[in-house]
């Protein structure tokens, strides 16, 4: 993390000189990029080979974030990042992945919703699972076969 903030700080320093000499607006935007993180690696990869640890991956994880691969609850993640918005100075996200929907307990995404405002999290997101029947279209999590037509070509 004293790594990250000197970084970040760096980042958000360069800017603000940038900006003074050019006289033009530049930012640091903290988001995910998958297009970007994707392509990144491949790069990466062309150049320096697989590294474990840093290239072993499909995709780079982007930003400020916890590498999604990593097994962290919702509260730990927002603590993390939260350490790290401020060094923005163009906007930033911070997500959380749930491994269920939460239709049927409102009051838990209302407590990490609050919990995302508490640390001050500036742009916050939930991604829930979503599966779709490709027969009848219905969407919903409900894995290996459709609750309205019975179909198992789920997506």
């Amino acid at each position: 993390m004293e790594l990250a903030k000197k970084i970040e700080g760096l980042f958000k320093q360069r800017c603000a000189e940038f900006k003074e000499e050019y006289k033009l607006n530049f930012g640091v935007y903290y988001t995910p990029a998958e297009n970007l993180c994707y392509t990144a690696m491949q790069k990466f990869k062309e150049k320096y080979g697989i590294i474990p640890n840093v290239s072993d991956k499909e995709f780079f994880t982007n930003s400020i974030h916890v590498p999604v691969w990593k097994k962290i609850s919702p509260f730990d993640k927002i603590d993390i990042e939260s350490q790290l918005t401020g060094y923005s100075s163009a906007g930033c996200i911070t997500y959380v992945e749930l491994d269920s929907t939460v239709k049927h307990n409102i009051d838990a995404l209302e407590q990490i919703v609050n919990y995302a405002m508490d640390k001050d999290i500036p742009y916050f997101a939930v991604n829930v699972p979503n599966d779709t029947c490709l027969d009848c279209g219905y969407c919903d999590e409900f894995n290996n076969k459709c609750p309205e037509c019975g179909s198992t070509h789920i997506q």
